[in-house]
C-alpha cells in the first residue's frame, strides 16, 4: 500500500496503472514553441525568446506579485507563440500577449481564484479550528464550496488538436 498526499491509500497496482497512464500524457501546451525566432512551426505558431518569456513574466509580476506565477511558461509560450489575429504572416506582438494574460489575471483576481485554495484547506480542517473560529462567515463559505465541488462534475465537448 501506497499513501497518497491526501492521506488515501492505494495499492502498488494502482500506482503501477498511474505511472503507466502518465507515460503516455502529453502537455496540454504541446503547441507551445520553445525555439527562438520568427519562422513558424507546422502547425503556425512562431519562436518566442527567452528574453521575450523574461519580459512578459517581469510585466505580470510587477501587476500581479501574488499570483503571477499561476501561469506556466509553457501557457505563456503558448499564447505568445500564436500568429496575430490582424496579420496571420506575423507572431503576435508582446504588448497583446500582454494584454491577453493580464485579462486572465484580472478575471482570477476578481472572481478571487487565488484564494479558493485557502477556502478549500479552510474547509478540510476541523470545524473548531481557530481559523474557522475567527472568521466562522469564511467557514461557511468554505464548506459550502467544497460541497459544490464535491457534487459536480466538468464535461469537456469537442476534441483536442489531435482528434481525441
Amino acid at each position: 500500500m501506497a499513501t497518497t498526499n491526501g492521506g488515501a491509500d492505494i495499492s502498488n497496482a494502482e500506482v503501477d496503472k498511474i505511472k503507466d497512464d502518465l507515460k503516455d500524457f502529453e502537455d496540454e501546451f504541446d503547441d507551445a514553441v520553445e525555439e527562438e525566432g520568427d519562422i513558424a512551426d507546422a502547425q503556425g505558431n512562431f519562436g518566442v525568446s527567452s528574453d521575450e518569456l523574461a519580459v512578459i513574466r517581469g510585466e505580470l509580476a510587477s501587476d500581479f506579485p501574488e499570483d503571477f506565477g499561476y501561469l506556466s511558461d509553457a501557457y505563456i509560450l503558448s499564447v505568445a507563440s500564436k500568429p496575430y489575429s490582424k496579420d496571420p504572416s506575423i507572431r503576435r506582438p508582446i504588448q497583446y500577449t500582454l494584454e491577453k494574460l493580464k485579462n486572465v489575471m484580472r478575471w482570477r483576481d476578481a472572481e478571487q481564484a487565488p484564494y479558493l485554495g485557502d477556502l478549500v484547506d479552510l474547509a478540510n480542517g476541523p470545524p473548531n479550528d481557530p481559523a474557522a473560529l475567527e472568521d466562522p462567515e469564511a467557514y461557511t463559505t468554505a464548506t459550502g464550496l467544497v460541497k459544490a465541488i464535491n457534487n459536480s462534475s466538468m464535461y469537456w465537448h469537442g476534441l483536442t488538436k489531435k482528434g481525441q
